[in-house]
């Protein structure tokens, strides 16, 4: 992947993307009073360094959710539950106007990467105190302040997408916004 001052030209053109959809959020039940929080990416994710900034990390579906959080395996006799804490299933409806779409293999090319390393591992680089390289580009992305955030391939899933929100980027006519009817969760963004 580009880096440092190559990184940043490529991302001041990259095409912007508008999407309004329905995405999905697996959290455990005892976050139910900030369903929207993003305080836990602190310690780092995929597409954020640890103690940087946050990124809400949400799915295109509810099998890719639980795949993500690993309460589900996929195995070759099949997707496998996992046993873990009480969770929930959150619809989130959602407006970005400013997305950057890394699941398209142009804009992977632009970046000098690939599927592999958009997916690959990237827990052992910070082990050892390094970087990844979706870091990198999550953090030039962030700071450009050009994106809301980013849509990405899934690492669990072969067809699916992840979307990494920078919450505190969203522009004026963006929203996230928990679906529930009952009335029992009530949050949105901003």
């Amino acid at each position: 992947m580009l880096t440092g001052n190559e990184l940043v030209k490529v991302l001041e053109r990259a095409p912007i993307l508008s999407i309004e959809e329905v995405a999905f959020r697996s959290i455990q039940q005892k976050y139910a009073d900030a369903p929207l929080s993003a305080i836990g990416s602190q310690f780092g994710g995929r597409y954020n360094p640890p103690q940087t900034f946050e990124a809400l990390y949400l799915a295109d579906s509810e099998q890719t959710s639980l795949l993500e959080v690993r309460t589900r395996v996929e195995t070759a006799a099949g997707i496998l539950d996992v046993q873990g804490s009480p969770r929930i299933m959150l619809s989130i409806n959602y407006k970005l106007n400013a997305i950057l779409a890394l699941c398209d293999k142009s804009i992977q090319r632009n970046l000098g990467t690939n599927l592999q390393e958009l997916t690959g591992n990237w827990r052992p680089l910070n082990a050892q105190c390094e970087i990844a390289p979706t870091q990198e580009l999550g953090t030039v992305a962030y700071n450009l302040q050009r994106f809301e955030g980013l849509k990405v391939p899934s690492s669990r899933n072969d067809l699916a997408y992840n979307l990494i929100v920078f919450h505190d980027r969203l522009l004026s006519e963006s929203f996230l916004r928990i679906y529930d009817n009952s009335g029992t969760i009530i949050a949105e963004l901003p």
